[in-house]
C-alpha cells in the first residue's frame, strides 16, 4: 500500500521528478546547500515518502525542512505535504495528539486547494490515529468519509492512478484493506474477512495482506491458516509489517502453546519496534510475553508488564487521549468560525445591497416626479420595490438573529469547557469513596462472620463517613450541572437576587479554564478583588454571566496575543473587581494586554466590528453586552485603555432596579 503515496504525489505535478535511492546523512549535506525552491521541496517530498514508516526522525527532520522552505516561498502545496508527512511520522511514533495537529492542518490546506487526492489520503491517515488510540468506531467513520471523497471525484481519478502506476483494482484494494483493518479492531472476523479476501485479490504481492489476513485467520481461530498466511510473505523493505508478522505468529503461538516459539518471534518483534521507535509494535509483543509467562516465569511476567504498562501509559494515557480530542474539538470549532465570519460578509453584502436599492428607489422617484405623463405606472412599480425592500429587511433580520444565536453558542462553549474541568474533581471523589467503600464492606462481612461486633462498627463508621463524603461531591457537581443549564436556557427577562462577586468568581474561573482546554501551555495570573458590603443585587444572572464571560475571554485573547511577543519579564495578568459606589455597583475586568488603539476606540461597541482576525470573532460579543447592560439593566459600559499596556473595562449597575 506504500506505494500508493508515491502515486498521490505524482498526480500533484512532481511528475517531472525521478524519485532517487539516498543516504539520509548525504540529504542533510545537500538540504544545506539547496535553494529553497519548488524543485528542492518536491526532492525532499520524494525522498521522505517511506520515511515514516522505517526513520521516523529523519522523516520528521524532512518534515520540517520542506514547511520552513515552503513557507520561505509561499509554496501551499509544499506546506501541506510537510505536515502530512510530520502527522504520518508521529502516528507510528504513537504521538498521537501531534499526529491529529498536523494531520488537521494538512487537511484544512489540501480542502482549500481542492486537492480530492489528498483529502481522501489524509482521512484515511485520521483514521489510522483513531485506530491508535482505540477509537475503532471514529476510525472507520474516517475511512469510509475518505473512501467517499474519492469516489466522488468519479472515475477520471481513478484511471489517472491505474495508467500510471497500479492495476485496475489496486486503489479499491486500499480501501478494502483499511475497512477491513477497521472491523477487525472492532472484533468482527467476518466482515473483515469479507474485505480482506477483496484485499488479498487486488494485493496480492503485498506484505500487509499477508499480515492481515493472517490477523484474521487467527482471531477466527484457524491457526493453521493464520500461519500459512504470515509465512507467505518477506517483510525486508517494509520494518512496521515485518513488526506486525512476528507479533502475529508470537500470538498464534501463545495460543496453540508453543512457548519457545512464541518467545522468539515476540523478542524479533520488539526488536524491530524498538529500531523503528514503533511504540505500538513494543505494547503488542510485550502483552503476548507477559501472558506468555504469567503461569510459567512470574519474574519475566512482571518485567515485560511493567514494560507493556509503560508503553501503554505513554500512548493512551488519558491526558494524552484528551489532547487528541481537543485538538479534534478545536478543528471543529475553527470551521464554525469559518462559516460564521463567510456568513457574517454576506450578511453585510445584503446591507450594502439594501443601500443600493434604496438609492435606486430614490433616483427612480425623482424621474417619476418630473414626468407626469407616466406617474401611475410609476406608483404600481413603487409600491413593488417598496415591498421587495421590506422583505429583504426581514430576511437581514433574521439573518441577524442567527448571528446573535452563534455568539451565545460560541460563550456556551467556553462554559462548557471550563465546566468539563470544574466537574471533574467531585466526580473523583465520588469514584474514589465508593471504591473505599465497596472494600470497606467487603471487610465488614468478613469481621460478622468472624463475629468482631466492635471492628464491624468501627467499620461501619468509616463508610457512613465517607457516604457523607459522597453525597457533598454529588450535590456539588450537581451545583456545577445546575449552573451550566441556568446558563444555556434563553433569557427569560426575570431579573433575580443575585450575588455579583459569586458570579464574578465563577465566570472567571470557568472562563480560564475553558481557554486553557483550547491550548494547554497557555498560563496567565488570575486575580481579584471583591467587596463584601455589594450583598445581593436585582439582576438577570445569566445575561451578566455572559456579559463577564465575554470580557473575560476577551481579556485572555489579550494577555496570549500580547505573550507570543516574548517580551522580557511580561507576565499574563487578567483581574476581576467590585465596589460599592453609593447606589451602584462597580464590576471592573482589566488585562495588561496591547490594549486598544485609539483610531477604533469608538467602534468597539458597533455590531459586526472585531479587532481579531477574520475567523476569529463575529463582532457581535461587545455588541450584545452593551445591549444586556444599558437596555436590559438600565446600566453603563465604557473602556478605559492605553495602547501597548493595558485595557479596563468598567460595567456600572443600579442596586435597585
Amino acid at each position: 500500500m506504500k506505494k500508493i503515496w508515491f502515486i498521490l504525489l505524482f498526480l500533484n505535478s512532481i511528475n517531472s521528478l525521478q524519485a532517487q535511492p539516498t543516504n539520509s546523512d548525504s540529504l542533510r549535506l545537500d538540504l544545506r546547500e539547496a535553494p529553497d525552491d519548488t524543485s528542492k521541496i518536491k526532492h525532499l517530498i520524494l525522498a521522505s515518502l517511506y520515511l515514516p514508516y522505517s526513520e521516523a526522525d529523519t522523516a520528521l527532520y524532512y518534515a520540517n525542512s520542506i514547511i520552513g522552505s515552503s513557507e520561505k516561498i509561499d509554496f501551499t502545496f509544499g506546506i501541506a505535504w510537510g505536515y502530512s508527512i510530520a502527522g504520518e511520522a508521529y502516528l507510528y511514533m504513537g504521538d498521537f495528539a501531534k499526529a491529529m495537529f498536523y494531520n488537521s492542518q494538512a487537511l484544512r490546506i489540501f480542502e482549500t486547494l481542492g486537492d480530492k487526492t489528498r483529502e481522501w489520503a489524509t482521512n484515511n491517515q485520521l483514521g489510522e490515529i483513531y485506530t491508535g488510540i482505540g477509537d475503532y468506531k471514529k476510525a472507520l467513520e474516517y475511512i469510509l468519509k475518505g473512501r467517499a471523497i474519492l469516489f466522488s471525484a468519479g472515475d477520471s481519478l481513478y484511471n489517472r492512478l491505474y495508467e500510471a502506476f497500479e492495476p485496475a483494482d489496486s486503489l479499491r484494494g486500499y480501501h478494502d484493506y483499511n475497512i477491513a483493518n477497521a472491523y477487525l479492531n472492532l472484533q468482527m472476523a467476518d466482515s473483515a474477512l469479507k474485505y480482506g479476501k477483496r484485499v488479498s485479490i487486488a494485493e496480492n504481492d503485498w506484505s500487509g495482506t499477508a499480515v492481515l489476513m493472517g490477523d484474521i485467520y487467527s482471531m477466527k481461530r484457524d491457526y493453521n491458516t493464520a500461519l500459512m498466511n504470515y509465512n507467505r510473505k518477506t517483510f525486508e523493505n517494509y520494518p512496521v509489517d515485518s513488526a506486525k508478522n512476528f507479533i502475529g505468529k508470537a500470538n498464534v503461538f501463545r495460543l496453540i502453546n508453543r512457548p519457545d516459539s512464541c518467545s522468539r518471534f515476540a523478542l524479533q518483534a520488539i526488536k524491530i519496534s524498538q529500531r523503528i521507535k514503533y511504540a505500538k509494535g513494543v505494547l503488542q509483543a510485550t502483552e503476548i510475553l507477559s501472558s506468555l509467562y504469567e503461569g510459567s516465569d512470574p519474574s519475566n511476567a512482571l518485567k515485560y508488564s511493567k514494560i507493556s504498562n509503560a508503553v501503554k501509559d505513554s500512548l493512551y494515557n488519558k491526558a494524552k487521549i484528551n489532547q487528541v480530542n481537543s485538538i479534534a474539538f478545536t478543528d471543529e470549532l475553527r470551521k464554525l468560525d469559518v462559516i460564521a465570519a463567510e456568513k457574517a460578509a454576506r450578511d453585510r453584502f445584503k446591507i450594502l445591497s439594501l443601500f443600493g436599492i434604496m438609492f435606486t428607489l430614490l433616483v427612480t422617484g425623482i424621474l417619476l416626479w418630473r414626468n407626469n405623463q407616466h406617474r401611475k405606472s410609476a406608483n404600481v412599480r413603487l409600491q413593488k420595490e417598496k415591498q421587495t425592500v421590506e422583505e429583504t429587511l426581514e430576511k437581514l433580520k433574521s439573518a441577524q438573529s442567527q448571528l446573535v444565536l452563534r455568539e451565545k453558542m460560541a460563550s456556551l462553549g467556553e462554559l462548557i469547557a471550563g465546566i468539563a474541568h470544574e466537574i471533574q474533581n467531585p466526580l473523583n471523589f465520588v469514584n474514589n469513596f465508593s471504591e473505599v467503600n465497596k472494600e470497606l464492606l467487603v471487610e465488614m462481612k468478613d469481621e460478622i462472620d468472624n463475629g468482631n461486633l466492635k471492628e464491624v462498627k468501627v467499620i461501619a463508621k468509616d463508610v457512613i463517613d465517607n457516604e457523607e463524603k459522597i453525597v457533598f461531591h454529588g450535590k456539588r457537581a450537581e451545583a456545577i450541572v445546575k449552573g451550566m443549564l441556568m446558563h444555556s436556557r434563553s433569557s427569560t427577562s426575570n431579573k433575580e437576587l443575585t450575588d455579583i462577586n459569586v458570579l464574578s468568581n465563577e465566570y472567571l474561573r470557568l472562563a480560564y479554564h475553558g481557554f486553557r482546554a483550547k491550548d494547554k501551555s497557555f498560563n496567565a495570573t488570575m486575580k481579584t478583588d471583591f467587596d463584601d458590603s455589594i450583598g445581593n443585587i436585582n439582576v438577570i444572572p445569566q445575561d451578566i454571566g455572559r456579559v463577564i464571560l465575554n470580557l473575560i475571554t476577551n481579556a485572555l485573547y489579550a494577555v496570549m496575543e500580547k505573550e507570543k511577543q516574548h517580551e522580557d519579564g511580561y507576565e499574563p495578568t487578567v483581574s476581576v473587581s467590585t465596589r460599592k459606589v453609593n447606589s451602584k455597583v462597580e464590576i471592573k475586568v482589566s488585562d495588561n494586554g496591547n490594549g486598544i488603539p485609539r483610531k477604533v476606540i469608538d467602534k468597539i461597541f458597533q455590531p459586526f466590528f472585531t479587532t481579531k482576525p477574520t475567523g476569529q470573532g463575529t463582532g457581535l460579543g461587545l455588541s450584545m453586552s452593551y445591549d444586556i447592560i444599558s437596555k436590559g439593566h438600565g446600566g453603563e459600559i465604557s473602556v478605559e485603555t492605553e495602547e501597548g499596556k493595558y485595557t479596563t473595562f468598567i460595567i456600572i449597575l443600579p442596586i435597585n432596579n
